[in-house]
């Protein structure tokens, strides 16, 4: 008849169990958190390699500082400038998230800019306007966005940054102008920021 373990025994292996249960879940929260992690940041720079279609070989993910901007007014938001460079030489950079303030709340962007001033590309990042009307300020329902690209504050100077109907540069959204409005807005003061900070981003 086969000995029975005595208490001392089944207390050493119900922690054996325990413990390897616990460094098991501790094993899959760090893979997951560093699969999560990996993820992410490769989506920041998929965004930087889209805003910034330029040439650089740093990384810009690792060549970052975060900067306050206050587009929408009141205190400022905490905005990551992801800077590029070509053999040690500035190229440009992209700001995200510049928020600015939609119909239906906070619009998040990102928005690239060459070293010269110029902007090299404005995407809405998140959004909560109605569908159907104001999400037609989304890259992913219409062109609008793109009207932005190559802009800067030597072609578009000051009174120049708002709708045609306000007397600016930039057509508007029919159903979102409130939305469109406020992207201009936002866009402009990440410009007129780049240009007063231009030689303390690098």
């Amino acid at each position: 008849m086969p000995e029975t373990p005595s208490p001392t025994t089944n207390a050493l292996l119900l922690s054996l169990a325990c413990f390897m249960a616990v460094a098991g879940i501790y094993a899959i929260k760090h893979f997951l958190e560093d699969k999560i992690t990996v993820n992410k940041n490769q989506a920041t720079l998929d965004m930087v390699e889209e805003l910034l279609p330029l040439a650089y070989d740093n990384d810009p993910l690792a060549d970052t500082i975060a900067v306050t901007l206050s587009a929408r007014g009141g205190a400022g938001d905490d905005v990551n400038a992801y800077r590029a460079r070509l053999d040690g030489e500035p190229v440009g950079l992209v700001f995200s998230p510049v928020k600015a303030s939609g119909y239906n709340g906070i619009m998040e962007i990102g928005m690239g800019i060459k070293y010269d001033g110029s902007i090299t590309g404005v995407r809405i990042l998140r959004h909560r306007e109605t569908p159907g009307l104001g999400d037609n300020i989304s890259q992913d329902n219409s062109d609008w966005i793109f009207s932005f690209n190559g802009r800067s504050l030597a072609n578009a100077p000051k009174g120049h940054w708002t709708a045609i109907k306000d007397g600016g540069d930039f057509d508007q959204l029919s159903g979102a102008t409130i939305s469109s409005r406020a992207v201009i807005k936002a866009v402009e003061y990440a410009l007129n920021y780049y240009e007063t900070n231009k030689e303390n981003l690098f």
